[in-house]
């Protein structure tokens, strides 16, 4: 069967934006696919118009657009299936909300929530969001995103990327334990009051793709309940991983 020729470039053009861990210019995306650029921007305008594709109004480079989101729906309802076993047994073992957290763009979002029994408790709602990089979930995730991808985002969400800059230092900080523990904790931070811990979740490429998170009130998950709880948190994480295919002997189970 004779293929769409409009259609294959258009979809070269999604995958090369999709692959890539920064925005790209029209020149660029024009030279890696091998078209003229009155032709690329063409179909860039299409694949906008759709919003498959958006363009930076500062820089004029393109991203991936909100309706990729949509695309990765069904993607997200398997991933809360794979994990609904052992988030469960993780909520059972804590008596404490359980959720599994997602990155979309610029933010981080909730897809699935365990909640606790205790009538002191914090549970957020399914699709509720928060800037990507704020909490432990969202260290977990920026832990392990590419230089460029952590550069967009902080840009995008209005936080100071010189280098030199204080809050940069703290979040690169916070960061790179992430990295070395293999979770992250936050007390306080975004809301007054709560604490949660998480650990990264990969998929069989190795990349994030989600965070195991347990919330709470900061009077019951203090400092030291949280670090007691992460050999539970990266453990229901490291299964996750695995069952999604994921072989690094550094989330081997009981590692």
């Amino acid at each position: 069967m004779k293929t769409v020729r409009s259609v294959e470039r258009a979809v070269s053009i999604l995958f090369l934006v999709a692959q890539n861990d920064r925005p790209l210019g029209l020149s660029e995306i024009s030279r890696s696919v091998g078209l003229d650029k009155a032709t690329t921007l063409r179909l860039l305008t299409t694949l906008e118009g759709s919003n498959l594709i958006q363009q930076d109004t500062a820089t004029r480079r393109y991203l991936l657009g909100g309706a990729v989101n949509q695309l990765s729906g069904a993607w997200r309802n398997d991933l809360r299936q794979i994990s609904r076993p052992y988030l469960k047994t993780l909520w059972r073992d804590t008596n404490e909300t359980v959720c599994l957290a997602c990155p979309r763009g610029l933010e981080r979002v909730y897809v699935e929530i365990l909640p606790s029994m205790h009538e002191l408790s914090d549970v957020p709602a399914i699709g509720r969001a928060y800037p990507i990089q704020v909490g432990a979930a969202g260290a977990v995730l920026m832990a392990h995103a590419a230089e460029a991808e952590v550069e967009h985002i902080l840009r995008r969400n209005d936080l100071p990327t010189a280098p030199d800059s204080a809050e940069v230092r703290r979040l690169h900080k916070e960061w790179k334990a992430a990295r070395q523990q293999g979770y992250a904790f936050s007390i306080g931070h975004p809301n007054k009051g709560s604490s949660a811990i998480a650990a990264p979740v990969f998929d069989r490429d190795g990349e994030v793709v989600a965070a195991a998170v347990v919330r709470g009130p900061d009077v019951r998950l203090t400092r030291e309940k949280l670090v007691q709880l992460a050999p539970a948190v990266k453990k229901t994480a490291a299964q996750i991983s695995e069952a999604l295919g994921y072989q690094d002997a550094r989330l081997a189970v009981g590692g």
